[in-house]
């Protein structure tokens, strides 16, 4: 009797033991607790991204410093062109890469933008659409053009399970574009829509810097305010400079009388729009 208790003994203290080595072995060893809960942000899922489309309106508010005249008339420069603050619209495709964990909680991004707004200048501007001398003036319609990419930063915030790259965010970019310039001089201020600008364009690379704020609806709905800022060098712009252009529909096109000169211009753009997020895992 007494051997079969040591035997029972001796056998609960080998299991304990067998425990207690397993309960101090490796890390790689130990079995998870079921109830630990971790600290660790929510993120998408390994090689996840993030494409959207976004459509935008708003105004556009351009101006310029100086236009330069260089069609061989005497030269001058006309000071503070006055162009018109107008509506603008325009769209962008793009990803979000989430890279939060390596680089200190944000995520980047690269899109492609694209924007129309009109600058008209009103008659009349001296040396720019009248001759001082005459007071003969008229309108110049104007109408930007850009399409470029931006690279971006966003920091999310509001992160969860639900929104697990953030149920809203700020954003800044940088980018690089074809910057267009349309002009009708002579044409007839405000019908821009039935009066298409084809007579006179000009191509440079423009400069953008934009920041801005979004939030989602829900999970693949955005809304969206952004302000842009858009500089470019032109020399091949048009006006005319004395107003010599004849009546906007005479004969169906009217006389157009043009004089180029050079100007830097510089744009800010406020849009509000929406977006459409997308969920592309591997």
């Amino acid at each position: 009797m007494n051997a079969r208790i040591s035997a029972m003994m001796c056998l609960l203290c080998v299991l304990g033991f067998s425990d207690l080595t397993r309960a101090e072995g490796p890390d790689s060893q130990r079995v998870a607790d079921p109830y630990a809960v971790s600290t660790a942000l929510p993120t998408m899922s390994s090689g996840t991204i993030e494409p959207y489309l976004s459509f935008m309106a708003g105004i556009a508010v351009p101006r310029s410093a100086d236009a330069t005249f260089t069609d061989g008339t005497t030269p001058t420069i006309v000071q503070n062109i006055d162009y018109q603050t107008k509506h603008s619209f325009g769209g962008n495709a793009g990803i979000w890469f989430p890279t939060r964990n390596k680089l200190w909680g944000f995520d980047l991004g690269v899109e492609i933008t694209g924007m129309l707004w009109y600058a008209d200048v009103a008659c009349c501007k001296d040396n720019y659409n009248r001759d001082p001398a005459t007071g003969a003036g008229t309108t110049t319609e104007v109408n930007g053009i850009y399409v470029g990419s931006n690279f971006l930063v966003r920091y999310p915030m509001a992160i969860s399970e639900a929104y697990p790259n953030g149920r809203w965010f700020p954003y800044v970019g940088i980018g690089v574009g074809a910057h267009q310039i349309a002009t009708k001089p002579g044409g007839q201020f405000g019908t821009g829509f039935f009066r298409a600008i084809t007579e006179e364009r000009d191509t440079t690379v423009g400069f953008m810097g934009v920041g801005g704020i979004k939030a989602h609806l829900f999970k693949y709905v955005a809304v969206f305010a952004e302000a842009k800022y858009i500089r470019a060098h032109h020399d091949g712009l048009t006006s005319d400079r004395f107003g010599l252009s004849g009546p906007a529909f005479a004969g169906g096109q009217g006389e157009l009388v043009v004089n180029r000169y050079e100007s830097t211009m510089d744009t800010i753009l406020a849009h509000a729009g929406v977006s459409i997020h997308f969920d592309i895992k591997p």
